[in-house]
């Protein structure tokens, strides 16, 4: 059992992240960007798919897929998972989607904020207006609800791979109760998609409990008895009914050393201890239900109480249920000793119970000197948002008022200025202290596309714009979709970049203002998004060098203005490849692509190609090294260096060996050189048909099948010097970290030293 509910999340925020000037490609980009051929993902209630802002100017929608999870029947129900129903575009627009959103109008406006078009009005634009939309309609009463999220990102990533488009995926929902660290199932598998594949991205709400108080407390356990009260919720709507407490504690198992023990005592102004449990270790009876029971000095009873303690992924989980509470007005603590440390929420603003921070002082009772105070840290929603690889948002205030559909001005309540965090943002860090939330957008009092029965109904034009096209909404949910509509942006320009390449980049170009204060901290994250200047951090001019005379050998080099490697060129002569060396005189030019995927126009130049003469690869018989060229002109070499009086086709080798290359220089001065090939002593053969190594090309990982162990593994470049590179496991090795080229691979087994060639792309 575990009580984790799930909750849902929730135009003028262009202006406030410089997104304006992205659309329109004007303050330093070469190009504007929209989000055209990225997708963005929605994990949310549904989208009313017939709202103008979700339709192209043709007519069609722009909604590729629609999953439901909230019915297995009416359409064609998706695998491997096995539940609820998928509708493709095509469903869509010949009316027969039957999947809409109908009881909220979240999904719309969170959709509508990420990658609303402004077809209804040509104003209440999204960051993204040109994005493709995936929706997947959740189901909050799902049996591990967070796993079916988990699901979703999957099955987005997936249509995405089928389509070659990079994708975002946006969850505005979460659950206040958990681990808080990212480690529990949905958040590690959520982990593992950002780290298949590069072009993904997922975006998270930091959640709206900013201001539900202290529910929040951190227990650093040592040898005094130390505790924390809880109160009584005497509430009807409390999630276990009246008179009931409830709390969820998380620790790293290897902090869970300590005794732990309940008890409860007369609250003010006398406080008085009336009685406790026995003390047990945290770490025994795991997985095995505990009843126990409070008695006081009479041995009546105060109340009785359920524990459940279970390992999860490294970390310890205890649920504490007190099912009777029969004296309600005590305060009830929970109460640790020995080494260690906890962390427990709690609230009655999630139905459950108060912890308490108006606290007696030490002279009118000396227990508390041992309390562990609350505080309103760590209150962002737990599983992925805890994640070092999603980006979790912050929320500050988008506007201040806006005129809705009955023609009346509406005001925050709270009259918090537009560009300040609102009241209710979620706090970080994370459990294990790492960074939450990562970046703060603007979410709170924005308007956005909303449902047409909403639209329509005028017992909500109070939340609908003057326009009658679109509703207001707020809270980290509306902040998340900026930051997704600004990642759809940034994979239109970078579609290789990775949820890391991101990370880096949105934060190094964050700003902070007189509200965010010293960045970063756990209120704004590492300060405020910038659209504009996330994307020219990724801007570059590519310069083309080469001599005005070249041999058609030699390649034309790309010098960029940005550290990120090239790994890509498409040149004006429809070659595509880098290194480029071109055979034919005349001027180039090129796009050029780093290894983010983002592009260059380079310059043009103008060259005279002279012809080189081919020289055949070298050959190996025996202990002769043998090549051909049309000229009579050879020079061999050895470790780089020219082997004086080798000037002929074939090269007799003697021990020490090495690296061997031969060269040969025609009347234009042109130089031919063969690819090297690597000697080593006890080297019997260049190939075998005992070896395997693919895929060869690669870009990064290669296997080596072998009929036997290997017993060492040597890479060489063509300058002949020994290179680095990784072992993944047995079979499996990366390159990585070498330029592209040709290098040389000795592969050593019991019986015999094999050589062979590998090519990094």
């Amino acid at each position: 059992f575990e009580f984790a509910p799930p909750v849902a999340l929730a135009d003028s925020a262009l202006v406030k992240h410089n997104v304006v000037q992205v659309h329109n490609g004007t303050g330093g980009l070469g190009n504007s960007y929209t989000g055209k051929d990225v997708i963005i993902g929605f994990v949310d209630q549904g989208i009313d798919w017939n709202h103008p802002d979700f339709i192209d100017a043709n007519g069609n929608t722009r909604v590729l897929r629609y999953w439901d999870h909230s019915t297995n029947t009416g359409g064609t129900i998706p695998q491997p998972y096995n539940y609820g129903i998928v509708w493709d575009s095509s469903a869509i627009n010949n009316g027969t989607c039957t999947s809409t959103e109908e009881s909220s109008a979240h999904g719309s406006t969170v959709a509508g904020m990420g990658a609303g078009n402004g077809n209804a009005n040509g104003s209440n634009i999204g960051v993204a207006p040109d994005a493709n939309i995936i929706i997947v309609e959740t189901n909050f009463n799902l049996n591990n609800w967070t796993l079916t999220i988990a699901d979703a990102c999957d099955y987005i990533f997936k249509v995405a791979d089928t389509l070659g488009l990079p994708a975002v995926v946006n969850l505005s929902l979460g659950s206040y109760l958990g681990s808080h660290d990212g480690t529990d199932p949905a958040g590690e598998y959520i982990d593992s998609l950002l780290t298949a594949k590069d072009g993904r991205i997922v975006v998270c709400a930091a959640g709206n409990s900013g201001n539900q108080g202290k529910y929040h407390v951190t227990g650093n356990v040592d040898s005094d008895t130390s505790f924390v009260w809880l109160q009584n919720n005497s509430s009807g709507g409390a999630a276990f009914g009246p008179n009931h407490i409830y709390f969820d504690l998380w620790s790293n198992q290897s902090d869970a050393t300590f005794e732990y023990a309940f008890a409860a005592d007369k609250p003010g102004p006398a406080y008085g201890f009336r009685g406790r449990t026995s003390f047990r270790p945290a770490q025994s009876s795991i997985n095995t239900p505990i009843l126990d029971t409070i008695y006081n000095a009479n041995g009546n009873r105060i109340a009785t109480i359920e524990i459940y303690t279970e390992l999860v992924n490294g970390n310890y989980h205890m649920e504490a249920y007190y099912s009777n509470v029969d004296s309600t007005n005590y305060l009830f603590r929970f109460e640790t000793k020995g080494t260690g440390k906890y962390d427990l929420w709690s609230g009655t603003w999630m139905g459950l119970n108060n912890l308490v921070t108006a606290i007696p002082s030490v002279g009118v009772m000396p227990a508390i000197a041992h309390y562990h105070m609350p505080d309103s840290l760590q209150t962002i929603v737990s599983s992925w948002a805890c994640s070092q690889k999603v980006i979790t948002v912050a929320n500050i205030r988008n506007r201040a008022s806006h005129i809705d559909n009955n023609n009346n001005q509406t005001v925050t309540s709270d009259l918090t200025p537009p560009g300040k965090l609102a009241p209710s943002s979620s706090k970080g860090p994370n459990r294990q202290l790492f960074q939450k939330p990562d970046i703060a957008a603007a979410g709170d009092f924005s308007l956005s596309a909303a449902p047409l029965w909403l639209l329509t109904n005028p017992a909500y034009w109070a939340a609908v714009d003057s326009g009658g096209w679109h509703a207001r909404n707020g809270g980290t949910s509306m902040a998340s979709p900026v930051i997704s509509g600004i990642a759809a942006l940034y994979l239109e320009k970078c579609n290789k970049a990775t949820y890391a390449d991101f990370k880096a980049d949105l934060i190094g170009t964050a700003y902070s203002d007189g509200y965010t204060g010293s960045l970063p901290n756990y209120a704004y994250g590492n300060g405020k998004a910038d659209a504009l200047a996330l994307l020219l951090a990724n801007e570059f001019t590519a310069t083309l060098s080469a001599d005005d005379t070249i041999c058609s050998n030699v390649p034309i080099q790309i010098n960029s203005s940005n550290s990120t490697p090239i790994t890509d060129a498409i040149w004006s002569n429809g070659h595509q490849g880098y290194p480029f060396t071109p055979s034919l005189s005349g001027s180039y030019s090129a796009l050029v692509i780093n290894q983010k995927g983002c592009t260059a126009q380079s310059d043009t130049i103008t060259i005279e190609v002279l012809p080189a003469l081919a020289i055949d690869p070298i050959s190996l018989n025996g202990n002769q090294l043998s090549t051909f060229t049309l000229s009579s002109n050879y020079q061999w070499t050895l470790n780089g260096n020219d082997i004086v009086g080798a000037t002929n086709s074939i090269l007799d080798i003697t021990p020490p060996y090495g690296t061997y290359t031969c060269y040969t220089i025609n009347s234009n001065g042109c130089v031919s050189e063969t690819a090297p090939i690597v000697i080593v002593l006890g080297l019997t053969e260049e190939f075998s048909d005992r070896i395997a190594l693919f895929p060869n090309p690669t870009s990064d990982l290669f296997q080596i099948k072998s009929s036997e162990p290997i017993k060492a593994l040597r890479i060489y470049n063509n300058n002949g010097k020994e290179v680095s590179f990784s072992k993944i496991n047995a079979e499996t090795y990366s390159i990585s970290n070498l330029p592209n080229g040709i290098y040389h691979v000795i592969i050593e087994l019991e019986s015999e030293k094999i050589y062979s060639k590998i090519t990094r792309m």
